[in-house]
Formats: structure tokens, sequence, C-alpha cells
């Protein structure tokens, strides 16, 4: 544990302890909630952060793959997390991420933004989101990187601080000679999920990105993919489409969910339009 750079906890799953080479975990919908994978700025705050194996173990580790739902409103309900790691935010948890080898890890990242950048640098299938709290960032991992399920149980934070942003935060100063900076920073894409923007892709393509076929039609499709809308909230869409017999439904639901009321009345456009010219 020499390099204090490359320290990491590991809670819950086989193996939970303090590690210089954490374990490489898929990102995928079906894997595994457990381990969470904390990567700590030094030894002692990845020591303090083990502490919170022992709130895992209290709420019951197996219920974390049984009943997310459960487990998450646990970890919101505890007053222990903040006392046991302490570290103040904010914390960029990585839900899905990319690696050099190109497999999916979920790492929870305090203050590290070239790890961040990383991760979701490029990657149009990236899932990730800015908390100012552990136990925020905790919740977000156990229930899969799914914010709008957060909105739903009541667990997404309330508060100003815990704000959605890019994925590298940017100090005062930076952000003053970013402005004197005659070169300027091209967004490729943004992030989201249906409460918004939840984080920005910076830089430029050479070419036209490829796009995957969903069950709501080519154009709808695209429009939710080129606006950066991620796979999970795209199945989400799908799901409460079949479930709607009208566009007043189709709002209702995806509005309860954070949407734009304007844009699911586009999307609802889109999507039958597709309907129509395929019959």
């Amino acid at each position: 544990m020499s390099n204090q750079n490359q320290v990491y906890t590991v809670l819950g799953g086989n193996n939970p302890g303090v590690v210089s080479r954490p374990p490489l975990l898929s990102g995928a919908k079906d894997c595994p909630i457990m381990p969470i994978i904390i990567k700590a700025t030094t030894v002692a705050e990845a020591n303090a952060a083990l502490g919170l194996q022992a709130i895992f173990k209290r709420i019951g580790l197996d219920k974390a793959e049984t009943d997310p739902d459960g487990f998450a409103r646990s970890l919101a309900a505890s007053n222990q997390i903040s006392d046991v790691f302490a570290t103040a935010g904010p914390f960029y948890a990585v839900y899905r991420g990319k690696t050099q080898r190109a497999i999916y890890v979920r790492i929870l990242v305090k203050s590290h933004s070239k790890d961040v950048e990383e991760q979701v640098h490029d990657n149009r299938y990236a899932v990730y989101h800015r908390f100012e709290f552990i136990k925020d960032a905790l919740v977000y991992m156990v229930l899969r990187g799914n914010v709008p399920q957060m909105r739903l149980l009541g667990l997404y934070p309330k508060d100003t601080m815990s704000a959605k942003g890019p994925a590298t935060p940017t100090s005062a100063s930076g952000a003053k000679a970013h402005r004197k900076s005659s070169q300027v920073k091209l967004i490729d894409s943004y992030m989201r999920d249906l409460s918004g923007i939840v984080g920005i892709v910076y830089g430029s393509t050479t070419s036209a990105p490829t796009y995957q076929s969903y069950n709501l039609g080519r154009h709808a499709s695209y429009y939710l993919q080129s606006h950066g809308y991620d796979e999970l909230t795209i199945e989400e869409i799908q799901k409460l489409w079949a479930q709607s017999g009208d566009v007043e439904e189709f709002v209702r639901l995806l509005t309860s969910r954070g949407m734009a009321a304007t844009e699911v009345r586009w999307l609802w456009d889109l999507i039958k339009h597709d309907d129509n010219c395929s019959n």
C-alpha cells in the first residue's frame, strides 16, 4: 500500500478491505450490486471508509441483491454513515464507465477529476452522477445509477448542495483562467436521465456516432441517444410507452419521473410518426 494515489476500499462482495488494485466490475444492469468500490485519496481515508462495511452487514449484505430498494432505504435512513466516514464531498459516483480493457467498472470517486474524466470521456453510455454526500452516492450505486428510481423511492437529495454537474470539478481560479483562454472547450454531448442533464462529455468526434435501435422507432431512438439519454433511461421510457394508452398517460408517467412535459409530447409524436410510417 505504498502508493497512496492508488488506494481503494472494497465494500461487500467476497473480499472486502483496502487494496491498491480494485477488482474490475461490470456496470451491466443484471450484474451483482456488491461490491461497491471507493477510491480514496489516502490510506487513512480508505481505512475510514472500510468502517461502512459494518453498516452494510447490519442492514444485511444479501438484501442488497434480493431487495436493493429496501437496502437503499436502510442506507438512506442510517444516521451513522457520516460519523463513520466524515470525509467531505463532492463525490462522483460512476456506475458505468470504461477502462483501457473496455470493461465497465463501478467506482465511487471523491474529487478525482482525472479518474472521472478517464471513465466517462467519449463514453456515450457512461452512467455517473455528482453528489455532495457519501450516503447519496452509496444509494445511487445500490440502485445501479438509476436516478428515476431514487426519485420514485424519495431518496434523491432535495438540498441544493447535491446538484447534478459535469464529471470534472472546476475551481474558481480554474474557471477564471478558462474564461481568459482563447481555446474553447467543445461539448460533444450532454449526459441525461429523466431528471435532466447529469454530465457533460467534452471533445469533438470525427465521425457520426453509431446508434442502437430500440422499440420506439428509429427517429425516437436516435433522438434520445443523440441527446445523451443512457441505456437504462431509454429502456425505462420504452417500458412506460408500452404502458401508456394515450399521450396524456405518457406525459403523466414521464413527468412524474422528472421529464419535461413539452419533451414528452415531442417524443410521443416521434414514436407515433415511426409507427405510422411502418404500417
